[in-house]
């Protein structure tokens, strides 16, 4: 869900691409020597390709020659027009990553209090607090008290609020007896909690006949649980909100001082509208007072990126994409490619960011 959408979008104009100048040794080395780290390869060429499609005429990757010092990524002209271009790609934050393991290890003995109990439940919580700080028996505890006599009452403390409910089999049968769901994917997670929530994460475990024919499928499924979590600590936020003032001021080193430079900084998230609004109000703050240090830097251009494992009908993958322009320094000199899309097709949107949508 992470590649498809930007290799369908080279895909489809892809002879639009090969009009770009040093893109075949742009792509080599994306194959090559950084083939273990391919995003930052794939967002340059997605930039330039929305140059070209921006109708700027002449597009160009800049050779990295040993020696000649630090160069942008690309130049770029129109008439009498040029400028150069640096483009950077944030990766996923690393304290969004370690929360997803501390919130499968809450979920682990969830899992197995079902499985000894023989209950198919559904554990849906919002932490309070960083999820560093919840004690390991925490949710165990509270789902025990929940279950204890079928009451499943809801439950509200200073650490989480959370309920626990039985799975409704009744739509996960349905789909189950005419097709085959992967057993660990989004699509049987929507079957058994009738509700798949994108900005939260999600564990499960069950008991299923794998399909005869594709064993990674379920053919029925005997007993589950699912465990659904959502971190709404304002400390968790924070830190997952990573700003881009250092990655700004490396990509501004890279620009030289004999044209107007503008930075494209690409930005994947899976941690939600929440935790995407605050990095935007973090980047406007710090991109506010940046003062270009050797380059005519003029713009700053924000390209959010929400790859979704999406649930819908025939449709494994979709994309959320967001772009916000930053104006560097008090000037007048026009964007070079306002309104832009990445990867989305571009007129079809909406005004506003993904991150002004209200929350599931």
């Amino acid at each position: 869900m992470r590649v498809v959408p930007f290799l369908t979008r080279l895909g489809k104009e892809l002879p639009l691409l090969m009009s770009v100048r040093g893109v075949e040794d742009r792509a080599a080395r994306m194959m090559l020597s950084e083939r273990r780290q391919p995003d930052g390869g794939l967002f340059e060429l997605l930039v330039a390709l929305a140059y070209r499609r921006g109708g700027w005429s002449r597009v160009e990757f800049v050779p990295e020659t040993p020696g000649r010092g630090r160069t942008p990524d690309m130049h770029i002209f129109q008439r009498t027009r040029r400028w150069a271009v640096e483009c950077k790609h944030l990766m996923p934050s690393r304290y969004a990553a370690r929360e997803k393991v501390r919130g499968e290890e809450l979920a682990r003995p969830i899992h197995a209090l079902s499985l000894e109990t023989e209950k198919s439940i559904i554990v849906e919580v919002k932490y309070k607090v960083e999820l560093i700080d919840v004690p390991d028996d925490y949710l165990v505890g509270h789902v025990r008290t929940a279950t204890h006599g079928h009451t499943f009452n809801p439950w509200d403390d200073q650490i989480a609020t959370g309920r626990v409910r039985p799975v409704n089999w009744k739509l996960a049968r349905k789909v189950l007896a005419k097709d085959y769901v992967y057993a660990s994917g989004s699509r049987i997670i929507e079957l058994l909690t009738c509700h798949y929530q994108h900005d939260a994460d999600h564990s499960i475990a069950a008991k299923w006949r794998p399909a005869s024919d594709r064993p990674a499928y379920a053919d029925a499924v005997y007993q589950a649980s699912v465990v659904t979590w959502r971190s709404f600590s304002k400390a968790a936020v924070l830190k997952k909100a990573r700003h881009f003032r250092s990655i700004l001021a490396n990509a501004e080193d890279q620009l030289p001082p004999d044209r107007p430079g503008v930075v494209h900084i690409g930005v994947e998230s899976y941690a939600g509208n929440d935790v995407d609004f605050a990095r935007h109000i973090a980047n406007t703050l710090e991109v506010s007072d940046f003062e270009p240090r050797n380059s005519r830097l003029r713009w700053v251009y924000g390209n959010y990126f929400v790859p979704e494992a999406t649930t819908r009908r025939d449709e494994s993958w979709a994309i959320a994409e967001t772009m916000v322009p930053y104006k560097i320094g008090s000037h007048r000199t026009q964007s070079p490619l306002p309104g832009h899309m990445l990867v989305s097709p571009e007129g079809v949107g909406r005004r506003g960011a993904h991150w002004d949508l209200e929350p599931e």
